[in-house]
């Protein structure tokens, strides 16, 4: 009796797991961001540039703050900051001041995202238009996120959608 109970108990979890695989399509239920480090950037462009990315951007970041983005516009890649809160506003003139030193053209827009803060109704954007290749936009973004946010080459990022 205790045996045929345990062997019972067993088959429901095996079935009430493989009802739970075949739902959700075999992806794991709790997905997790992929971490690279700034040597790894350049295999997630690859993969913007092969259109093998869930969408035509993505986005780097250490800390949520830190956030930038790669953005497929037409074939060329360009970089967006987008200041969602607060702690974001201190980089703006830094990042302005990284795109004047180096020739890059920087145009404001919004993707009409509701900022964590009251001052403004859409959260600006700084599209820094480099208009590169993927080793370029590599180059760039590595000196964007050690010059501009003080990171290195060991900081770890998440990549996001």
């Amino acid at each position: 009796m205790k045996t045929e109970l345990i062997i019972i108990i067993i088959v429901v979890v095996i079935v009430i797991i493989f009802l739970i695989r075949r739902v959700s399509g075999g992806k794991p239920l709790i997905q997790v961001a992929e971490q690279i480090t700034l040597n790894e950037l350049e295999s997630v462009m690859e993969r913007l540039k092969s259109k093998t990315l869930e969408y035509d951007f993505f986005g780097i970041t250490s800390n949520g703050t830190d956030c930038i983005y790669f953005v497929d516009d037409k074939g060329q890649i360009n970089i967006d900051f987008e200041v969602m809160a607060d702690e974001q506003k201190q980089y703006v003139e830094m990042l302005k001041r990284f795109a004047l030193d180096n020739g890059i053209k920087v145009k404001e827009t919004t993707y009409k995202n509701k900022p964590q803060y009251n001052d403004l109704l859409e959260a600006p954007v700084y599209k820094l238009e480099i208009n590169a290749d993927t080793k370029t936009a590599t180059e760039i973004g590595r000196k964007i996120m050690t010059s501009v946010f003080d990171c290195n080459e060991a900081t770890k990022f998440e990549v996001v959608p």
